[in-house]
């Protein structure tokens, strides 16, 4: 056999099943058959054609997990057969961030599933220097996620929750809830979810965590529990405009915002607030080496299985992406078997 099925974007709003050849793979590559793989948002910028780099024909995805089957380096430390997952980030090696050991805000950076062929296909190819090896008894659904709960996992780590009373978390979605479920485990007292979709509330609620509709009423809700001060530290997860001014009223003076959401363009916010409580903004882009240990060291404490609302077979993609635009869906996977 050498050939192999794989999730083609092949133009705005089209994704297609193609049969194309099995990579080969060089001296320092090794090739993973794919268990499972996810969707994530930033697919969707891919889907319609407005991601500047991502270029048809791509196979997509960069969540997933698999095992090995062929290694082109023996002695590089992998045995065929080991659980892994991949690192996905591609990094220049030259620039300053690159040069000063923080190669995931790289300048040029890249990523397998936007600029080269990703996972969400029977194999794929990696550099052996990308796998993250899993342990045995996690199943492939979970591993598919240590990428998504590696962005949370590093957001969290941006601030100190030593001492944290009330963390509040805006956007439900798969990263707002991994980092809401990340926040608590990391000794948060209290962690607030907020969203403006029901489904979203309802799932957040199911996982333990204290749900409030956007807008007012997590306003209220926040400013009860905390005498009126604010929250200690907000991560701000849904990357949309209306979070963007809301977020420096939910906090006391001297809080910390991170933002983990992906803004699309400039927004606004209250600069005032900001110099007159001495909030602190920082930025949380992706994560390093590091948090993926992180993220797998938490996955097995977690309910991340309640997280996954849907699973289709590669076969079913173009489904499964009209799935995963839906207002009551959380995280979807693709299995290619």
């Amino acid at each position: 056999m050498d050939t192999m099925l794989a999730a083609r974007y092949l133009g705005p709003k089209r994704i297609e099943i193609e049969m194309v050849p099995i990579p080969v793979i060089g001296s320092e590559e090794a090739l993973i058959q794919v268990e499972a793989c996810g969707f994530c948002g930033s697919d969707m910028n891919i889907m319609a054609g407005t991601h500047p780099r991502a270029k048809a024909p791509l196979t997509v995805g960069h969540e997933l997990s698999g095992h090995i089957v062929e290694i082109g380096n023996p002695s590089a430390g992998w045995e065929v057969g080991e659980n892994v997952t991949v690192y996905p980030l591609i990094s220049c090696g030259t620039c300053y961030a690159c040069t000063h050991s923080n190669p995931h805000v790289c300048r040029k950076l890249r990523l397998f599933g936007f600029d080269v062929d990703g996972g969400m296909a029977e194999f794929v190819k990696v550099p052996i220097e990308s796998l993250v090896r899993l342990p045995k008894n996690m199943p492939a659904r979970i591993g598919a996620l240590i990428e998504p709960l590696a962005v949370a996992v590093h957001g969290v780590a941006r601030t100190s929750m030593d001492e944290v009373g009330i963390a509040v978390v805006l956007g439900a979605g798969p990263i707002g809830l991994l980092t809401a479920l990340v926040a608590q485990a990391r000794g948060a007292s209290h962690v607030i979810v907020s969203d403006v979709l029901p489904s979203r509330l309802r799932l957040a609620e199911s996982l333990g965590l204290h749900a409030i509709k956007a807008g007012a009423e997590l306003l209220a809700e926040v400013m009860r529990m905390s005498d009126a001060n604010g929250a200690d530290v907000l991560f701000e997860c849904a990357g949309h405009p209306s979070s963007a001014r809301e977020m420096t009223s939910l906090v006391r003076s001297r809080a910390t915002i991170v933002n983990l959401g992906v803004f699309k363009k400039p927004v606004e916010v209250d600069m005032q607030a900001v110099n007159f409580k001495e909030i602190e903004i920082l930025g949380s882009r992706v994560y390093e080496r590091k948090d993926f240990q992180g993220a797998i060291d938490l996955a097995m404490q977690l309910p991340l299985d309640r997280i996954i609302s849907h699973v289709f077979s590669l076969t079913e993609v173009a489904l499964a992406f009209v799935q995963f635009q839906s207002s009551e869906s959380c995280k979807v996977l693709v299995t290619p078997r």
